[in-house]
């Protein structure tokens, strides 16, 4: 195994403008690096409207601000502008969000109740993950006593109080030195890259395993961490050559006995006795009673697809959708993935649904219109990450498209939570002094899934 000094990096997220126009920062899966991609003016995301009708859907659904995208100091979330690069998001089941923000001091944590109210502290055990550091929070879960957990890529995965105290529990690797004769089941996380909690209170994390590219799951009960999904792999052993979206005959596996290829961040959902993965190529599908895995999303017959034609609107089987993992120099996606624990449906995000069309997806097809303050409308025009879009895979395996660009989202009380960030169109370099972040809000139309 390369000394841990070695293992590749994810650099900030600093990002240059380009002859007066908006240049966007996508991340990319792997290791989460960050490349450049000019934002095309006629894109308008998900992100840019309040309390709008989306155009050509039938359903009516509407989105609004809740937090950020303003540009007071004080008042209620919509009002505020919330400095700061943005890292991750989540809510609780009653839509009290959570959103870290970083700066060139450390973390901080913003949380907005349904009311509007906002409260603001500063993560103090984080201080020394600001602006300089390398590694960048990959996912946010709220557990059902309040608090917070943050997988914070190579440092681990922290337990964070909504008054900012913040503990790790999980440690890594720079944690633990290792050599190559320490067997692999002994072998700590590199990084941990998604969390998600149940609804007792276990929690699930994701994890780089070592540099042979192996997924693992764990469990994390009282303090103990149960290894339940994915096999790992000893420095000299080679990496079993299987389909990275475990189609049949494997489907149904044991879960702890699959290997599980890594492309980088992992993030995932909990719902009624499953937890779902986002491997970067799929979504994958963990049945905790019986521990056994299977494909929800897993690219068995994507010529079968149609072109998403509205949001919410089914255009073929997720089964058959394509999840476009990275490549150098692609205008990538960010991994983000949720559960409504109401209807069931999954959200994930990825680029275009059919291999073979880039990563620039469909999201231009998916507008939100309606009138911008000024505010709102310099926030849409160097809007971060508006490539992706983001799907819906109902109860019923139908595959829709919803809307654009996203950086973290999560679900509550039937609305789709998305974390969007931008710099402003004027300055000619992003950077967390300069980054503001929003949270919104999809209203979901009912299913008959």
């Amino acid at each position: 195994m390369p000394p841990l000094s070695s293992l590749p990096r994810r650099p900030g997220r600093e990002g240059e403008r380009c002859g007066g126009r908006p240049v966007i920062q996508i991340p990319i899966l792997t290791r989460r690096r960050w490349i450049l991609a000019t934002l095309v003016p006629v894109i308008v995301v998900a992100a840019v409207v309040v309390g709008f009708a989306v155009r050509g859907s039938s359903d009516s659904a509407s989105v609004e601000f809740v937090l950020g995208a303003g540009t007071a100091e004080s008042g209620s979330g919509p009002q505020r502008k919330v400095s700061g690069e943005l890292q991750t998001m989540t809510t609780d089941q009653h839509g009290n969000i959570a959103l870290f923000t970083r700066d060139s001091q450390g973390y901080e944590l913003w949380t907005a109740d349904p009311g509007g109210a906002v409260k603001r502290v500063r993560v103090p055990a984080l201080d020394r993950f600001g602006a300089a550091a390398l590694d960048q929070a990959v996912q946010a879960a709220a557990a059902p006593d309040g608090s917070l957990y943050l997988a914070l890529d190579g440092e681990g995965l922290w337990k964070v109080t909504r008054d900012g105290q913040a503990t790790r529990v999980v440690a890594t690797g720079r944690e633990r030195p290792l050599s190559d004769r320490t067997p692999p089941e002994r072998v700590p996380p590199l990084a941990v890259n998604g969390v998600a909690v149940a609804d007792d209170g276990t929690v699930f994390y994701s994890d780089r395993q070592n540099q042979r590219n192996s997924l693992l799951v764990h469990r994390l009960r009282s303090g103990q961490t149960t290894r339940i999904a994915g096999t790992p792999l000893s420095a000299v052993q080679q990496v079993p050559k299987r389909d990275p979206n475990l189609l049949d005959p494997k489907t149904g596996a044991p879960a702890e006995d699959t290997y599980i290829p890594e492309y980088g961040n992992a993030p995932l959902a909990w719902n009624a006795g499953n937890l779902y993965v986002h491997t970067g190529h799929g979504i994958l599908r963990i049945a905790a009673a019986t521990e056994r895995i299977y494909p929800v999303v897993g690219a068995r017959d994507t010529a079968s697809l149609k072109r998403p034609e509205s949001p919410f609107k089914p255009f073929g089987k997720a089964i058959n959708g394509y999840v476009d993992a990275p490549r150098a120099g692609d205008a990538g996606h960010l991994s983000s993935i949720a559960v409504n624990r109401a209807t069931g449906d999954l959200y994930y995000g990825a680029g275009d649904p059919r291999p073979g069309n880039g990563a620039a997806g469909i999201s231009a097809k998916f507008r939100w219109s309606g009138d911008l303050t000024a505010s709102q409308r310099d926030f849409r025009d160097s809007l971060r990450n508006a490539q992706q879009t983001i799907y819906q895979v109902g109860r019923n395996g139908d595959l829709s498209a919803v809307t654009a660009g996203a950086e973290a989202l999560s679900t509550a009380n039937g609305y789709l939570y998305l974390a969007v960030d931008t710099c402003p169109s004027a300055e000619t370099k992003c950077s967390t002094a300069n980054s503001q972040s929003a949270v919104l809000r999809i209203h979901l139309p009912k299913t008959d899934n």
